[in-house]
Formats: C-alpha cells, sequence, structure tokens
C-alpha cells in the first residue's frame, strides 16, 4: 500500500548510478534503508519527474536482497526531495503533486537570495549580535565596508559549495583579492582603486554579497567553520543531528570540501582550537544559535525539514551564522572508501526519513 512507501527523489546522477551502487554512496543507502525499515517504511528513489500527478504508480528502485531493482510502486503520500533546482517546469511539477495530495518535504525555496535570509534574520533580536555584518554589492557598498573591515569574502547571492567566492584583503600598497579559477586554482591580484577584471566580470554575471570577514579559528593553523545539520525529528520538532568542522586547506579561505577542505568531528578539533572552554559550552552555543534560527526560518518558508546551517566560530568561542542550505549537499565529506567516517553522522541520514514517518502518521 501507498502508505509503507516513503519516496526520495534523487539528483539525475544519483539515479542513474542506483543499479551498479557500491562503497560510499551504497553506504548512504543502507542508512536510509535501515533508518526507514525501523519506522515500517519501504524507501523508493525516483527522479523529479518521474511520479506525476493523478497517477497511481511510479517507476522506483526499491532495495531487496541485496540489489536495487527498478519496479512499479503505488505512488508514495510522502515524498523526500534531495533535489535542488531553480528551473520553473520544477516549481509547476511539485505544486501539481501537492495539489494531488502528495506531502513533499525539503522543498526548495527557489526564491530565498542569501540576503534575504539575512534581512529576516538581522530583525531578530536572538540571533542578531550572531549576523557577519552584510550588504549587497554596490561599489558604494563596497567602499563603505572597506572602511570598517580589513577582510572581507565577496559571494554569490544564490551560490553553493563556495563557487565564484573572492576574497578582498587590505595589504601594504592597497587591496588584494584572491579567488578560485574554473580549474579551482588559487589566485591573488592586487589594486588600489581600480577593481580588478575578474570581478568586474564575475559582478557582471551575478548579484554578489559583500560580507565581513569573521576571524574564524584555527585547527592546525587552517581556518574551520561547521556545517551544522538542523533537520526536523520524529516528533516534527527542530534538533541538532550532526556537526561537520569544514577545515580549508593548505592557504586557502573557502573550507567547503568542494573547493578541497577536509571534514572532522568537532570533538576532535575542539582541544586544538579551543582548549580552554569545555567542549560541552561550545556544542550547547552552536546548538542553541542553529535552533533558533530554524525555528525563524519555519515561521516564513513553507515545508522546511532539512537545513544546513554553516556557522562560523571565533577563537573567544562566539559562533557566526554565515548561511543557510536548504537543501544541503552532506554526502562529499562524510563518506571515505565507501563508508562513513564517524558513526555519530549517520543521525544526518536517519533524522529526515524518522521525520518522513512523522508526515506519514498524518494521513
Amino acid at each position: 500500500m501507498s502508505e509503507h512507501y516513503l519516496g526520495i527523489i534523487l539528483p539525475k546522477s544519483t539515479y542513474e548510478a542506483m543499479p551498479g551502487l557500491q562503497g560510499g554512496t551504497r553506504s548512504m543507502f543502507m542508512i536510509w534503508e535501515k533508518a526507514a525499515r525501523k519506522h515500517g517504511l519501504i524507501p523508493c528513489y525516483f527522479r523529479f519527474f518521474d511520479i506525476q500527478p493523478g497517477v497511481a504508480t511510479v517507476s522506483a528502485y526499491v532495495y531487496d536482497n541485496e540489489t536495487f531493482h527498478l519496479q512499479k510502486v503505488p505512488a508514495p503520500k510522502v515524498i523526500y526531495t534531495r533535489v535542488l533546482d531553480y528551473l520553473p517546469a520544477y516549481r509547476s511539477h511539485l505544486k501539481s503533486l501537492m495539489k494531488k495530495g502528495h506531502l513533499i518535504y525539503n522543498v526548495p525555496n527557489y526564491d530565498v537570495e542569501k540576503h534575504k535570509v539575512h534581512d529576516l534574520l538581522v530583525k531578530n533580536e536572538s540571533v542578531n549580535d550572531h549576523l557577519p555584518d552584510t550588504e549587497l554589492f554596490t561599489v558604494a557598498n563596497l567602499n563603505k565596508m572597506a572602511a570598517r573591515y580589513n577582510q572581507l569574502i565577496l559571494k554569490k547571492s544564490y551560490g553553493e559549495f563556495g563557487m565564484g567566492a573572492m576574497k578582498v584583503e587590505r595589504v601594504k600598497k592597497g587591496w588584494s583579492l584572491s579567488y578560485k579559477t574554473q580549474e579551482s586554482e588559487l589566485k591573488q591580484v592586487d589594486f588600489k582603486t581600480k577593481l580588478p577584471t575578474v570581478l568586474i566580470n564575475r559582478l557582471r554575471k551575478h548579484t554578489y554579497l559583500i560580507q565581513e570577514m569573521i576571524p574564524l579559528a584555527t585547527f592546525k593553523g587552517h581556518p574551520f567553520d561547521l556545517r551544522v545539520a538542523t533537520q526536523k525529528n520524529r516528533y516534527g520538532e527542530w534538533q541538532v543531528s550532526g556537526l561537520m568542522c569544514k577545515v580549508a586547506n593548505g592557504g586557502d579561505f573557502l573550507t567547503n570540501g568542494a573547493q578541497g577542505g577536509t571534514t572532522y568531528t568537532l570533538e576532535a578539533v575542539a582541544p586544538h582550537s579551543h582548549p580552554t572552554i569545555p567542549y560541552n559550552t561550545l556544542v550547547d552555543s552552536i546548538h542553541k544559535l542553529a535552533l533558533q534560527i530554524a525555528r525563524i526560518l519555519d515561521h516564513h518558508f513553507p515545508r522546511l525539514a532539512d537545513l544546513g546551517f554553516d556557522i562560523g566560530i571565533t577563537k573567544e568561542g562566539k559562533p557566526y551564522f554565515i548561511e543557510c542550505n536548504f537543501i544541503s549537499d552532506y554526502v562529499s565529506g562524510l563518506f571515505e572508501d565507501g563508508r562513513i567516517l564517524h558513526d555519530e553522522w549517520e543521525a544526518v541520514f536517519q533524522t529526515p526519513i524518522a521525520y518522513g514517518s512523522f508526515l506519514m502518521d498524518q494521513f
């Protein structure tokens, strides 16, 4: 029966790899499978447009006898989407499915740019002291921010994996711009008053933010920030399911795994980064900020369930909200050679499945 199937919408590349899944990717699916079976559910995996409004069945992969089989199953009422796409056709398809009674969670918030999230949060006194100073990019705003801070981050208002991010830093002869090429090579160019060509070209293509660069705590000399998995659980309540430290590589200013960063547990990093702060005190401050922000966003945006907050922390232990990933990619930094690096991170994959069970009980 359809109430026993939990739909999981996958990116096209992941879906196409399912017949021969082995190693790390399979381990992620095995965590999903184990969590679903615990709640009496059968996961079924399909692409965005495989499920159609008003159609009683869907062709999906189902795990059986240590293999994923493609088969027809009842179209699931509850669906967890892992796809982030801004195409209008996706929005229309989601609306049509929901009109036909499908309950879809973790839906992309298509129109939410990073500066809109900042503008929303900065109005809330409980969290505004934990936000870096942020402005939309204009030359006037750049001059204003450059007068306040010696280091700035420029990043796309829409952006993923740190792509296109740049650092502006005061140097003896003026300013230095650090950026990554398409080949992920880190480059620098110095300037005084005339903006570098690479910066001008990127501004023509994308809307950028200017953000105060938080003086991040370091691990073995390298700055790090945190991906904080903040998710709804079996009871429909927000919880922090995992803390992943993203440590920059070499002299890089970006911590993302896609940019060469390395992932560690906070428990491994904290004795080096914050030796005088009790570990539980550090964790509690991060959890408190993440849960406050999740509840604020939950009042404004629909169908949230699985948020990935990027939170920086200073050497004094003060957490700062950097940005929100409405559909967060946890996989790249958490698996190695086919296995999840730390058992505690399994909760990051288990919790959204448990929330699906909560939603299933609503029918």
